[in-house]
Formats: C-alpha cells, sequence, structure tokens
C-alpha cells in the first residue's frame, strides 16, 4: 500500500524546511551564525511537522473506526484497543433495565456499547489535544489506542525521538546563547536524524495503513 496523504504532506513540508533552513554542507563543520540559527529553527518546524503527523494519522484512523461501526457494525482492531486504552471501567451489566418507582435510570453509559465507543472517542480526542511532543510518552499515546503493536515500535527509533524532543526542547525553551554555547547545532546531524525518523514513520504509515 502506498505512503497516505498526511504522509506525502510530512515529506513536501520537511523537504521545503530543509530548502529553507540548511546551509550547504561544509566539509569542515564551520557554519555561520546566520546558517546556525536557521539550522536551529529547522529542529523546530520539523519537529512540529512530525508531531502534526502523529497527531493526524492517529485522529484520521479512529475516525475511520468510527465510521464503519455507525455504518456497518464492524468492529475494528482500532475501536478494540481504542475501548481497551480509554481509561473506562469495564462495568458489570444491571441487574434490570426497569428499576424500581424512586430508583434512578440506568445510565446509558452503562448499558449502550454505543455511548461507551462515544466516551472513548472523545477521552481519545483530548490525548491529541493535550499532546505537545514527539517523545515515547507521547507516542506511545498517539499509537497504542489506535491499534498499533507495541512489538512493531522499533526501540531504537523511540530513543532517537526522545532525543529528538529533548534537543527541540533546548530550542524552544532556552535562549540561543544557552544551547549553542552547549551544542551548537550540526545541519549533517539534524538532517539525518529527521532521515532516521521518516524512515521509521514509513513503516509506521504502512502499518495505520493496514488498519483502515
Amino acid at each position: 500500500m502506498s505512503e497516505s496523504s498526511t504522509f506525502l504532506t510530512l515529506n513536501r513540508e520537511l523537504n521545503r524546511l530543509k530548502e529553507e533552513f540548511i546551509p550547504e554542507i561544509s566539509p569542515t563543520g564551520s557554519y555561520s551564525e546566520s546558517q546556525l540559527s536557521k539550522t536551529a529553527a529547522y529542529r523546530v518546524f520539523a519537529h512540529a511537522e512530525i508531531e502534526y503527523y502523529l497527531e493526524e494519522r492517529a485522529w484520521e484512523i479512529v475516525q475511520n473506526a468510527k465510521s464503519l461501526w455507525d455504518t456497518t457494525g464492524k468492529t475494528t482492531r482500532t475501536l478494540i484497543c481504542l475501548l481497551g486504552f480509554s481509561g473506562l471501567t469495564m462495568d458489570e451489566p444491571p441487574d434490570t433495565l426497569t428499576p424500581k418507582k424512586g430508583s434512578k435510570t440506568v445510565k446509558e453509559e452503562k448499558i449502550k456499547i454505543s455511548k461507551k465507543i462515544d466516551l472513548a472517542l472523545e477521552s481519545f480526542k483530548r490525548v491529541i489535544s493535550q499532546n505537545h511532543g514527539v517523545k515515547e510518552d507521547h507516542i506511545l499515546a498517539l499509537l497504542l489506542p489506535i491499534g498499533i503493536d507495541s512489538d512493531d515500535l522499533d526501540p531504537a527509533w523511540l530513543a532517537t525521538m526522545n532525543t529528538f524532543g529533548e534537543n527541540r526542547g533546548k530550542v524552544a525553551h532556552k535562549s540561543a546563547t544557552s544551547y549553542r554555547t552547549f551544542q551548537p547545532p550540526d545541519p549533517a546531524t539534524e538532517l539525518n536524524t529527521v532521515k532516521q525518523i521518516t524512515e521509521e514513520l514509513l513503516k509506521i504509515d504502512e502499518l495505520i495503513n493496514n488498519l483502515m
């Protein structure tokens, strides 16, 4: 199956950022202050594009699963995982649907699976709206509930994502003097990191396609 339109957009935007912010790679590793600043900007913007991709694809597959349920009643792996990772309790069925006079009526979320699915979607939507990163905990929160198996996530790639997220924070939350003094961004390293990340994202993109 070919790349999703969301992945193609990610690639297009990353290439645009490369052209705009990454200077010609110097064989000596020598760059001007302006070139280093643009490289730091590339890191931040590339991080934003990757984060956006993960959020968009996760929500896309959830909406697809919900649509299949609504129109055909088909249960997908995504729907099962969404319920499993939603934090909702597994309630026992009530003793009766017609409580005695004076008793509270049985709430729909206690007896209607469609209501439980709606609540799970609302919970996952909050996860996406409150997501602010691409480190391992962010990735697991986005991918496990949509049906990606933990065995399909490369630990080395997750470690790279942790480092990528930390390095983005050094640029986004500190002064330029601070991060350039500690470890100036290297254009070749930044490009290689993003390349490694997107190569693994392509595999994940294919796994998500298989869930459709």
